[in-house]
């Protein structure tokens, strides 16, 4: 099965599930990627991948509408059996000159991986939004959603016909993980919050700094510290918190798991009080809690966050979720069966899992 898969955005994490995937007797999958979001704290690597890669110097802004990548694709358009593009504003040019190709090529098949529904900025969702996502499942021949109650939302909401939605966990490349990491039970007089992932607006990092700030002059029976990874244009932010308080310290942007582990290792939970997604799947690999702060913009794997179980979800209210934060540093014993239950649902988003759905999903004639 020969499978171009469309990647304005080709960041780390990605190349390497989908390196997994590539590894699959059967599956010739080649990636078309872009260059990305400039200066958003993304990062490519490069290794030898299974895969094949074509690379291109489009951003992902311009991906849709590039005469670059509509050669690229236009080339060999029929030798797929199937082309995957990100259901987005941005790409619906591009979506509906596929759409033509295909109407020549019976052969080629389209699909997305997404979300349920398009956004606008803020993580507002317009009337528009709500109709250029219908056109697009319309029109596609299979739509595969990030996780499974994305899917079962979208079927519900009648967003997409039931024999057209698949689902594939979103995920990390655990196997990379455990190389270098061993669950392991923390020392109860240090807690230690990490954040990772792009340092973007939307993640609120001015909340984590002000939360941080008073937790660790009201708490005197633990010795408080914040770490940071990550990168992006609120890093000033960032630079600016470490000089005023020696108790945070900023790693800067990591992306081998042989430099995350140790500072993984340390801390006792994950905390980004703004917009999650795979920062949780990140989270419960290492058997870390997860807190955010609840959120309707969230990305569809905050449904892996099971509130009092494996992390928890903030109420938004200052007061209370500094309440709630101060109960949950000085209860190690719910702390441990909540860093329990992490490794367990991290366990259970596994890339194999991730892979096999995948391959179900591609072949299934229904």
């Amino acid at each position: 099965m020969k499978i171009l898969w469309l990647s304005p955005n080709f960041n780390h994490y990605k190349a390497r599930f989908l390196n997994n995937f590539a590894k699959e007797d059967g599956i010739d999958l080649t990636i078309l990627s872009g260059s990305g979001r400039i200066g958003k704290g993304d990062l490519e690597i490069e290794e030898n991948w299974n895969f094949k890669l074509i690379k291109s110097n489009v951003p992902k802004s311009k991906f849709g509408i590039s005469i670059k990548i509509i050669r690229i694709i236009f080339k060999d358009f029929s030798n797929y059996d199937w082309i995957l593009i990100p259901a987005e504003k941005k790409n619906i040019f591009l979506f509906m000159l596929l759409r033509l190709l295909r109407l020549i090529s019976k052969k080629t098949k389209l699909v997305s991986y997404n979300h349920p529904l398009l956004q606008s900025r803020h993580g507002k969702i317009t009337k528009m939004d709500v109709l250029i996502t219908k056109f697009y499942y319309r029109k596609l021949d299979r739509v595969i959603f990030y996780t499974k109650s994305a899917c079962e939302f979208a079927i519900k909401n009648k967003l997409v016909q039931r024999e057209k939605a698949f689902w594939a966990n979103n995920t990390l490349d655990n196997t990379e993980i455990e190389k270098h990491y061993t669950y392991k039970v923390l020392n109860n007089r240090k807690f230690t919050f990490l954040f990772i992932g792009r340092m973007i607006e939307n993640k609120k990092l001015e909340v984590l700094f002000d939360y941080f700030e008073y937790l660790k002059k009201t708490i005197k029976d633990k010795e408080l510290s914040l770490e940071l990874i990550g990168d992006g244009p609120m890093s000033s932010l960032v630079k600016s918190a470490c000089l005023k308080d020696k108790s945070i310290h900023w790693h800067g942007l990591l992306i081998n798991e042989m430099e995350i582990a140790p500072v993984m290792k340390r801390a006792n939970v994950i905390f980004i009080p703004g917009h999650s997604g795979l920062s949780i799947n990140h989270a419960m690999m290492y058997g870390r809690p997860y807190i955010t702060i609840k959120a309707k913009t969230h990305a569809p794997e905050i449904s892996y966050l099971k509130s009092g179980i494996n992390g928890f979800e903030l109420s938004g209210d200052k007061e209370k979720d500094l309440h709630d934060l101060t109960k949950i540093i000085l209860d190690d014993t719910m702390l441990q069966k909540c860093s329990e239950n992490a490794m367990l649902t991290g366990k259970e988003l596994s890339v194999d899992k991730w892979v096999e759905q995948m391959k179900f999903n591609f072949n299934s004639t229904t």
